[in-house]
């Protein structure tokens, strides 16, 4: 099983289409959103552009969740979880969170085999003991700490192999 990981669209729709658009995402069995999509109306590229299970936790910038819930209406297939997700796929259990220090918490746990998060726009991947700990990087390709441009990323991972791709835009 294949899933792909995305995170921080920030309403950047041309690089959310870009992404949308590649094999390596569609050719995926779920996609895992770690947060900020901004305006409501993401939900409407994410949930046509991807027909597979999108599983989402909500981030520091996705304000109007009202509008969301009632976009998400559409769309049975995309499921809103919150500020955290917990699920299994293929044997493996997955937790997810925007925030990278309670991503480090719920990886410390010692009870997922993978945890991924969004928030700092920073392109990681790292073991904390077994479990593995993503980061996707910013689909909107800018990094608001030191305000430049950073490449705009999503992972692929597949649970059998336990390993991710990096996919740039």
């Amino acid at each position: 099983m294949k899933l792909a990981i995305l995170s921080d669209i920030h309403d950047h729709v041309w690089n959310l289409n870009k992404a949308l658009a590649m094999p390596a995402l569609q050719n995926t069995d779920a996609l895992l959103f770690c947060g900020d999509l901004c305006a409501p109306f993401i939900i409407h590229l994410l949930g046509q552009g991807y027909p597979n299970p999108i599983h989402m936790v909500l981030g520091n910038n996705d304000g109007d969740v009202n509008a969301i819930i009632n976009n998400l209406n559409r769309y049975p297939h995309m499921h809103l979880h919150g500020e955290y997700f917990r699920g299994e796929f293929n044997g493996k259990t997955v937790a997810m969170s925007h925030y990278p220090d309670k991503a480090q918490k719920l990886a410390g746990l010692g009870i997922y085999d993978i945890v991924c998060y969004g928030h700092n726009h920073t392109l990681k991947e790292e073991k904390t003991g077994a479990t593995l700990l993503l980061n996707p990087g910013p689909i909107m390709g800018f990094q608001g700490g030191s305000l430049e441009e950073v490449p705009a990323t999503f992972m692929v991972i597949g649970t059998s192999e336990g390993h991710s791709t990096v996919h740039e835009l």
